[in-house]
């Protein structure tokens, strides 16, 4: 069984006393589902402040005895609630055998490998570098963590996620930096790419223009991949000069892992839809997200968990409105995160799980 979890603090008070409220819960999520503290596989922090949070979260119970165990990545993107942190995690009831640190994370169950890898810089490590030798560096780091393997990113790296500081400034040189590395290794439209989330986001150095969080799998092969295609509603990422898979369905051997990479409202021409009205934006990228699934053979029941990205933090309560309205049951989180395009006022990425029946 797999569970995605969303879990953020129920108190206000000081930052600790949140910490401790998460601790609380998700001892009880744990208790609650017969689960182990080790059959967490994956956690992704989002912080309000994380110059300030990170390294309170890190000298917590609630990291060093529970979300350790599993791979980890962080970034501050406030969630809109006003909780501070949210935290989303992925369980599995499977015999899942974990190696390696929480920054560099093996997971194993038979022949299948995933490998979950965060990249944040501190200061000293990019020193004089900009937002493309940045990018550079952190997909060589993850290149050369793959070989060590014999694995490669073409055949492998099945998502990632790219956090830019001040987008505005810095994505143009980051999707330079990636469409150049992309082509040195292979992933051309003629081949593929990597479904992906390109968003604003911070770490804890001021001089990080770029973090990268990446998923890999080894034990797959060729006809266990789909890369999602919806001509019909979005065209090719290429044909507006960036490289990005809009989701890709991975065949595992107990389920179908659709991660559905960050979705705005476009259509098949690549033109924004509805500028300036978050809810036509809102139904316009779910239409689209719809498609992707459906070309898996997945439907909209199918998803699992959403972010949610606004650029706008007016816009939250009208957001927070429509999600619980049209998803009730899938657990989602919003967040303060600029989109690469001005006229793009939400963003969502998505996880689905389609059990083998």
């Amino acid at each position: 069984m797999e569970y995605f979890v969303i879990l953020t603090p129920k108190c206000g008070g000081g930052f600790s006393e949140r910490l401790d409220d998460l601790t609380r819960q998700w001892q009880a999520w744990l208790d609650a589902h017969q689960c182990s503290k080790s059959q967490l596989l994956a956690t992704r922090v989002y912080l309000s402040d994380a110059i300030n949070q990170w390294p309170a979260v890190e000298n917590h119970s609630l990291y060093i005895q529970f979300l350790s165990v599993g791979a980890v990545s962080y970034v501050e993107q406030p969630p809109l609630s006003g909780c501070k942190i949210a935290l989303a995690l992925l369980v599995s009831t499977r015999n899942w055998s974990h190696a390696g640190t929480s920054e560099r994370h093996v997971l194993s169950l038979g022949e299948l490998r995933l490998l979950f890898h965060s990249v944040r810089y501190v200061s000293a490590d990019v020193s004089g570098l900009g937002t493309y030798e940045q990018t550079e560096r952190a997909f060589k780091e993850h290149v050369g963590w793959l070989q060590q393997y014999g694995l490669n990113l073409k055949d492998h790296c099945q998502r990632t996620w790219i956090y830019v500081r001040d987008i505005d400034r810095h994505y143009a040189p980051m999707v330079k930096a990636r469409n150049a590395f992309f082509e040195e290794n292979d992933l051309t439209p003629r081949t593929h790419f990597i479904a992906s989330t390109g968003i604003e986001g911070y770490s804890l150095s001021p001089a990080a223009t770029v973090a990268v969080d990446f998923f890999s799998v080894s034990g797959l092969d060729d006809g266990r991949i789909l890369y999602l295609q919806a001509p019909e509603f979005l065209n090719p990422t290429y044909e507006y000069g960036v490289a990005f898979e809009r989701g890709t369905r991975l065949s595992l051997p107990h389920g179908d892992l659709f991660l559905i990479s960050g979705t705005a409202s476009i259509d098949k021409h690549g033109v924004c839809l509805y500028p300036g009205d978050v809810v036509r934006q809102l139904d316009r990228l779910f239409l689209n997200i719809d498609a992707l699934l459906r070309s898996g053979e997945a439907e909209m029941r199918h998803l699992r968990s959403m972010t949610v990205y606004l650029r706008d933090v007016s816009d939250y309560e009208t957001v927070e409105r429509y999600m619980q309205a049209h998803f009730p049951s899938v657990p989602y989180v919003i967040t303060s995160a600029r989109v690469c395009r001005p006229e793009w006022l939400v963003e969502v990425e998505a996880v689905g799980w389609k059990a083998i029946e």
